[in-house]
């Protein structure tokens, strides 16, 4: 009976172990949570600066001393013919592009190109009279790199300025460029039934320790850009792994605690068979003294 029990026992976790396994298979790559496509329109206006004749703001101007500051257009782009190129030798040289036709109820995703000294953004909220560092401080580079970001708002939020610096806050020289600025509306689709677009930029939202083989990380908070098709998959499964190694361990010592429960039962019952064998010889034996 024991045996038995033993027996059922291991073919249950076996069967358990085999349904883990079939479930990590299955979940291994997954849609993402949430699923934004690209509004076509660009919401900056000349955001290659290819028109531009204005003036660089001075955005520290509480700083002592006199400010130098210089924006014009530059023939160094990385879209189109010309970048902006913002220069300060004292305060901060910023200028600003505003979100046309926005909604605070809705989500966007803002782009650029920068290179230079020492280049930095922030996004000014007005109502909220905020001005929020998306995505981070941007790195000292001589070559050009992309600067992507998410952006939600309030309902306090009315209007949004994206401000772009050449900050300088000694007598020191710094230059930056920038380029092909854009602002897309987020328009959020169900993740299971969308047909992607093989060259299509997405923004997608899924658990942060999952692994995102064709995206690029907004935030901390799970989204992503990623390009056609996003490619998720879990993250390693340990613990499922941890649990299957334990399960496999409890069924070898079943199922090898079955075979020496054999084994005992053998060996006990040759041994009742040899002690009833020299049961009846004594009783032969002593029949035949008798006699």
């Amino acid at each position: 009976m024991k045996i038995k029990s033993r027996y059922l026992l291991a073919i249950g976790l076996m069967i358990i172990m085999i349904l883990i396994i079939g479930s990590t298979i299955l979940r291994y790559h997954i849609n993402p949570d949430k699923l934004y496509y690209l509004s076509k329109d660009n919401l900056i206006d000349d955001g290659s600066f290819e028109n531009f004749n204005g003036t660089a703001g001075d955005c520290c101007n509480n700083q002592p001393g006199i400010p130098k500051l210089s924006a014009v257009k530059s023939i160094d782009a990385y879209n189109g013919n010309y970048s902006l190129e913002l220069t300060s030798s004292n305060h901060c040289a910023c200028i600003s592009k505003k979100i046309n036709n926005f909604k605070n109820s809705n989500s966007y995703l803002v782009s650029f190109y920068y290179k230079g000294d020492n280049p930095s953004t922030c996004i000014w909220i007005s109502g909220e009279n905020i001005c929020k560092k998306e995505g981070g401080a941007l790195e000292k580079t001589e070559e050009w790199k992309r600067f992507r970001s998410k952006l939600e708002f309030t309902n306090k939020s009315q209007d949004v300025l994206i401000h772009i610096y050449a900050n300088s806050r000694d007598s020191n020289t710094y230059t930056n460029f920038y380029d092909d600025i854009q602002v897309h509306q987020l328009v959020e689709m169900n993740p299971r039934f969308y047909k992607y677009l093989e060259n299509e930029d997405y923004v997608i939202k899924t658990d942060p320790s999952n692994v995102i083989h064709n995206g690029e990380k907004l935030n901390e908070e799970g989204y992503y850009i990623v390009t056609g098709k996003p490619d998720i998959t879990l993250k390693f499964p340990w613990t499922e792994l941890a649990i299957l190694l334990f399960m496999m361990l409890v069924v070898i010592r079943l199922l090898f605690k079955k075979q020496v429960l054999k084994e005992e039962e053998k060996t006990e019952e040759h041994e009742k068979k040899l002690v009833k064998k020299d049961n009846k010889e004594d009783n032969k034996e002593m029949s035949d003294l008798k006699k």
